[in-house]
């Protein structure tokens, strides 16, 4: 490890760029069923006051739904569907979000990738089936560019997706499926049982991101201050570390995100361990700010201390946190930190 950390702190790239600043391009939930997708007919219909939508979502789908949920009395629409076409749902999920219709999906049910877009629309949502996203990507539609992909993302804003969803959105490839405990969908309030009580705007709007292997390199926009900013987050959510850079303020800090009310005081002085294999594990240690949901830190000014940490970082195999009596607080793995730096140079260079 001493000597792949030797290298690295030789590199002048490393050595000129020292704070984070980091780059992002989206793969996210697919525009066409994927392997993950068991692709049947569609059906569209409506009984009393609720739209059933069952199977692929298509053009033909949002079109023959967007007359059926113009029917006076339809108060809620019942899905069932493996996902599909991701601008047909999301025509389907606007009507519903203007309509103030409420989502369903029933026990037994599946409401999958596109499909979950649709859900997220409704006023009153609630998922007692299997609810799943995955990354949203273009590689079977040119349709979906990165800027497309970008105003999809303002699209869940509008819908509030919880922060959370959007964060295992990102995290899954597109070839495989997350799906949401009933406890999940609870907690995080995915589901909406009294639309007063909807969620605030999200925190955090994807605007480009790369998934390498156990980390997420990406650019969001803070919505709450409207300000773009780049980030490096772990695939581990519990707890979420997250390295953030401010390019407009020229700031980089690190957070560790845990339950909210779960440490107190106002600072700890925090071990990162890094690890490589059987080597003799190399610590730095830092002097965090201790807030209501994360312990925050910022990196140190010294180029020297930086780039041990980016060697550290890139070089080792997994990263343990410790507080100041040696608990662990989180442990994360490195698989694909280094690749994620590389993005980082690239983006950084251009």
């Amino acid at each position: 490890m001493a000597a792949l950390m030797g290298n690295i702190l030789q590199s002048p790239i490393s050595t000129k760029f020292g704070i984070a600043i980091l780059a992002i391009v989206l793969a996210g939930n697919s525009s066409v069923p994927t392997r993950a997708q068991a692709i049947r007919p569609a059906s569209v219909s409506v009984e009393g006051s609720t739209a059933y939508i069952d199977g692929t979502i298509t053009s033909e789908v949002a079109a023959e739904f967007t007359t059926l949920a113009a029917r006076p009395g339809v108060k809620s629409v019942s899905l069932n569907s493996p996902g599909g076409r991701v601008f047909p749902a999301l025509e389907i999920a606007r009507a519903i979000k203007a309509a103030g219709l409420n989502t369903i999906v029933p026990p037994g049910d599946e409401c999958h990738s596109a499909c979950a877009f649709i859900f997220l629309a409704g006023s009153e949502r609630i998922a007692q089936g299997k609810l799943g996203v995955h990354q949203i990507s273009g590689v079977d539609d040119p349709s979906l560019t990165q800027t497309a992909i970008g105003q999809i993302y303002e699209d869940l804003v509008t819908f509030n997706a919880p922060s959370y969803l959007v964060s295992r959105m990102l995290r899954t490839p597109p070839e495989d499926m997350y799906i949401f405990t009933p406890e999940e969908l609870e907690r995080n309030s995915i589901n909406i049982r009294d639309r007063s009580k909807g969620q605030a705007v999200p925190h955090l709007l994807p605007i480009e991101t790369w998934l390498r292997q156990s980390w997420l390199v990406g650019v969001f926009l803070n919505t709450h201050t409207s300000q773009p900013f780049i980030a490096l987050e772990s695939d581990n959510m519990e707890p979420l570390l997250r390295i953030a850079h401010y390019p407009h303020r020229s700031q980089t800090f690190v957070e560790i995100m845990v339950p909210e009310g779960s440490i107190s005081g106002t600072s700890a002085r925090l071990e990162l361990r890094f690890a490589h294999g059987n080597d003799e594990p190399f610590s730095l240690f830092v002097d965090a700010d201790i807030e209501t949901n994360a312990y925050a830190f910022d990196f140190p000014t010294d180029p020297v201390a930086i780039q041990k940490f980016w060697a550290a970082f890139a070089a080792g195999t997994e990263l343990a946190v410790l507080n100041s009596f040696g608990v662990e607080i989180g442990r994360y793995s490195l698989a694909g930190s280094r690749r994620a730096l590389d993005d980082f140079f690239k983006v950084a260079l251009r």
